[in-house]
């Protein structure tokens, strides 16, 4: 079971989620698109996607803008393990996987689907050709795009894209240590993601990791998969 950590800002502290369990890190680039606190300057994410290489740990770009020629200057630069799509108004395509290969020959691509009703369902499908992750998250906004809701949505939907896309999933939408391990035994996803329930959030739109809740989010989502034989 895949444990991935968003939304990561400081080198420190993504040292730390590394060390509390997480497989996959993810973080916001410098770009257009997100809240300007969490955008994290390029230099300081070739230092720490440079650690987390050196670790074995998956690197995640989140693409909060909707410039798909943005998203690729910055998959170009930053040469991360995946690339998250999760603006509200830019969906991956055949077109975009193809040039993304072009210029970030090991960046696989995930789109975010946002679960609001069972259409998600069919959305879903129509990525899984071209994709090589789907993520699977609650709330829509213009600042964040897909997710960072902190809210959970009808599991039994993504329960059956699991089932019926041929295509790795991730789980994402208000998970934290308190109800992981219920979200893998209902879904079954292959991995799971946390950000607003692991994070500790200030004014003016500051947060950093609860490093205890990232530790525990991992544990417990690595029990519950190990009971599933998952």
């Amino acid at each position: 079971m895949k444990k991935q950590i968003y939304s990561l800002i400081q080198y420190e502290e993504s040292v730390a989620t590394m060390e509390a369990g997480a497989d996959n890190i993810g973080l916001v680039p410098m770009q257009k698109g997100g809240v300007p606190a969490h955008r994290v300057p390029i230099d300081r994410v070739h230092k720490i996607f440079d650690e987390a290489k050196r670790r074995g740990v998956t690197t995640v770009a989140i693409m909060l803008t909707n410039d798909p020629e943005e998203m690729l200057e910055l998959a170009e630069e930053v040469q991360s393990d995946i690339l998250h799509i999760a603006g509200d108004g830019y969906d991956a395509t055949p077109e975009f996987a193809k040039r993304l290969k072009e210029v970030a020959p090991d960046t696989k691509l995930m789109q975010a689907v946002l679960v609001d009703n069972e259409s998600a369902i069919q959305r879903a499908k129509n990525f899984a050709p071209f994709v090589d992750f789907i993520l699977l998250d609650s709330g829509l906004a213009p600042d964040t795009g897909i997710g960072a809701s902190g809210l959970t949505h009808d599991w039994n939907i993504d329960a059956r894209i699991v089932e019926e896309v041929d295509v790795p999933v991730i789980e994402a939408g208000g998970l934290g240590p308190d109800n992981v391990a219920e979200a893998i035994a209902k879904i079954k996803p292959y991995g799971v993601d946390s950000l607003t329930k692991t994070s500790i959030k200030y004014d003016g739109g500051n947060m950093e990791k609860d490093i205890e809740k990232v530790r525990l989010f991992c544990q417990r989502a690595d029990e519950a998969a190990e009971k599933l034989g998952l």
